[in-house]
């Protein structure tokens, strides 16, 4: 056998070449190791029972005995009628949980099973300012973090290094910061948004905030998240964690499937075949495989600007001066973050203390500043200071710019600017709430209508279109009949009349008072007509007839029991 010798220098590069592949190995692994280090990791934060616990948060006397929240809800049959709503149980406390008393339950069947039982009812308007007392509180900790439901959060760990090295002792810190808010909470870690909600619902992995009268801190006993530690909850505390799962308890407690443990334990290609994608799904988010992202909470950027003056204003254009640099600096930020104007509010301070605001709607979003300016001015030409202005504020509410499809045989606005331009005119010549489009209300009452703002037109002109294209034939044929024209008085006249009270309804006579006066020689009638009789303050009843005088006018009159008579046209 031969045998190759290398020469010293290729010796001295072989070498070198193998000290270099070493140290970028060594840089690999140290690279992979470090990645394997940052897994992600989130932390939930529910308050038990939230609509229960702001309520007994104030009142520490009913904590010791059984409590019960109840809430009116419409009926099954029903949805919305607020007349059919009946009063059930929407949640319990512990005491209260021991005499079998189970949400839903309506309260006559909760107080004969326990005698003692606290019924409150709920505040929508606590529960807001204390969800954005939660809110607040998840924003000192962390900027990243999803609202997940009412009382609960749920919070990105990777942008705090300090809950990444040390998720314990932040989690302790965390609760402490907590207890000015003196409302219970649980918080748990795992690598998943779901398994951490599902991991503050074991007292195995939860670390709880309670108060009597200090603060109790508790500890959870396994700071590490395993699936042991949840397999004992029912199987339908999945559908509180994500909306893509619903399950059917009931069909799977037929299996024999009654807890997360169980559902785990099958094999996930089964459970996909006979229960859907969903029942997979719900696989993924047990075995930690399913990591969805964050809907994470941002505040709603404002676009307000204000501005007190030097000196005091007595005319219009130094005013218009100022406010045009102010709209461009809001136009600008508008721009940058990709949004529009659909409405301004311009206040303005006079130097004798009195405040003028006023809101103006646009035809469409915008973020032109001249634009807008215009749309100030001939609003202002319309304004009588009583006194030298002294401060202006501006207000944009923002929106998404308008992408419209429109049709190809129907017209539509050729210069929008125009058209709000000179819908501002109209409006200062008419004053506020004068101007827009008349559209039928829903029902058989006579002349009922609703002015809507010209700007929301074309939405109800269409919603118009589809209750027109549902109307039967007969309506149609009696709509379009030919008939005399009637100028209706708006609003209708108040009439003195002679009338014959024999029979069901009085007769008239003759008008005695009213532009049209003078004996009745022909009358049509009557004709009553009534609705809402179940409403006792919305309903409505009248007779109506259709008479004429020696003059030979063509009137319609109606009566309003129990004795006024009201004139509503004349026929052409």
């Amino acid at each position: 056998m031969r045998k190759f010798f290398l020469p010293p220098e290729r010796k001295r590069l072989r070498g070198r070449s193998t000290l270099k592949a070493k140290k970028k190995a060594a840089r690999l692994y140290s690279l992979r190791s470090s990645t394997k280090k940052a897994l992600p990791l989130y932390a939930s934060f529910q308050v038990p029972l939230f609509s229960l616990a702001i309520l007994l948060r104030d009142r520490p006397d009913l904590i010791s005995g059984p409590v019960a929240l109840v809430c009116c809800a419409p009926d099954s049959d029903t949805s919305t009628p607020s007349t059919t709503a009946k009063p059930v149980i929407l949640a319990v406390n512990h005491e209260a949980a021991r005499c079998r008393v189970t949400q839903g339950l309506s309260p006559t069947k909760a107080l004969a099973r326990c005698p003692h039982l606290n019924l409150i009812s709920s505040n929508p308007a606590d529960e807001c300012l204390h969800q954005d007392a939660l809110r607040e509180y998840l924003a000192s900790l962390g900027s990243d973090f999803e609202e997940t439901a009412m009382g609960v959060f749920i919070l990105d760990l990777m942008s705090i290094p300090h809950a990444m090295k040390f998720p314990g002792e932040w989690v302790e810190q965390a609760l402490r910061k907590a207890t000015p808010l003196r409302l219970p909470l649980d918080v748990a870690l795992a690598r998943t948004p779901d398994l951490s909600i599902l991991a503050g619902q074991s007292p195995a992995l939860r670390h709880t905030l309670r108060f009597n009268a200090d603060p109790i801190f508790c500890m959870a006993q396994h700071p590490t998240f395993a699936i042991q530690h949840i397999d004992s909850q029912p199987v339908h505390s999945l559908n509180c964690v994500s909306t893509e799962i619903t399950l059917e308890a009931e069909l799977l407690s037929l299996w024999g499937i009654e807890t997360l443990g169980q559902l785990a334990s099958l094999p996930r290609q089964g459970l996909a075949e006979r229960l859907g994608p969903e029942a997979k799904i719900a696989h993924d988010v047990l075995h930690g495989k399913h990591h969805r992202l964050l809907r994470l909470h941002r505040p709603p950027e404002r676009f307000n600007l204000s501005q007190q003056l030097e000196y005091p204003i007595e005319t219009m254009e130094p005013l218009l001066f100022a406010l045009h640099r102010g709209l461009r600096t809001l136009c600008s930020r508008l721009q940058s973050s990709q949004r529009a104007a659909s409405s301004l509010r311009i206040t303005l301070t006079f130097d004798d203390g009195d405040l003028y605001a006023h809101k103006i709607e646009l035809p469409e979003p915008t973020c032109d500043s001249s634009l807008l300016l215009r749309v100030i001015q001939t609003h202002l030409s319309t304004i009588h200071a009583p006194a030298p202005a002294t401060g202006w504020s501006l207000h944009l509410t923002s929106a998404s710019h308008e992408e419209k499809q429109y049709h190809l045989f129907k017209r539509s606005l050729k210069n929008s600017r125009r058209f709000m331009n000179t819908l501002g005119r109209i409006n200062a010549l008419l004053g506020p709430g004068r101007l827009g489009t008349p559209f039928l209300l829903d029902t058989h009452r006579p002349d009922s209508f609703q002015m809507k703002g010209a700007l929301c037109s074309e939405k109800l002109a269409v919603k118009r279109e589809q209750n027109e294209c549902t109307l039967s034939p007969h309506y149609r044929r009696i709509q379009n009949s030919t008939s005399l024209p009637l100028s209706r008085f708006r609003p209708t006249l108040p009439i003195h009349v002679a009338s014959d009270p024999e029979g069901r309804f009085p007769r008239p006579l003759a008008l005695l008072s009213g532009p049209y006066c003078g004996p009745v020689t022909k009358s049509n009638g009557p004709f009553p007509i009534s609705g809402h009789w179940w409403d006792p303050e919305e309903r409505w009843q009248q007779v109506e007839w259709d008479i004429q005088l020696t003059s030979n006018a063509l009137l319609r009159i109606a009566y309003h029991p129990p004795d006024n008579w009201v004139l509503e046209g004349i026929y052409q």
